[in-house]
């Protein structure tokens, strides 16, 4: 998946976790990941295909009630954030992204509209997914 791609529908989470992994194959470091979506529509499953495409092996889980997860085996390293439970970074420390995004790892965002005005905050934005229900267990996904 790529930027400009039209959106595809999945209908299983090994066919989002493809989707995924095919756009982590042209992410660098430094890249940022925005996504969106209703709860249950597949991000973390997104991401997790994501992750597994730069060689994360152990278990991929929502950090939602975490701010988020590092996964420093993956190569580059990789970060997983959850956004939903801030009320906004106007009010939060500035430092406390600093472990999670930055020039030398990949930064999947969840809930990205949190940050509003502040998304200058994460990072260079390579792409921006979202997540949409499409009936029974499909998946409309487009990234931008």
């Amino acid at each position: 998946m790529s930027a400009g791609e039209p959106s595809a529908l999945t209908r299983s989470a090994a066919e989002t976790e493809a989707l995924g992994a095919r756009l982590a194959g042209r992410l660098r470091p430094g890249d940022v990941v925005l996504l969106t979506g209703e709860m249950g529509t597949g991000k973390t499953t997104f991401v997790r295909g994501a992750l597994r495409a730069l060689g994360v092996t152990r278990p991929v889980t929502s950090p939602t009630f975490t701010l988020g997860q590092r996964y420093d085996e993956a190569t580059p390293p990789a970060s997983h954030l959850d956004l939903h439970r801030l009320a906004g970074l106007d009010d939060e420390d500035p430092a406390l992204l600093e472990d999670y995004v930055g020039p030398g790892r990949i930064a999947f965002v969840e809930w990205p509209r949190v940050a509003g005005g502040r998304l200058d905050v994460l990072g260079r934005i390579a792409a921006r997914v979202e997540l949409e229900h499409a009936g029974a267990d499909a998946r409309r996904i487009t990234c931008t």
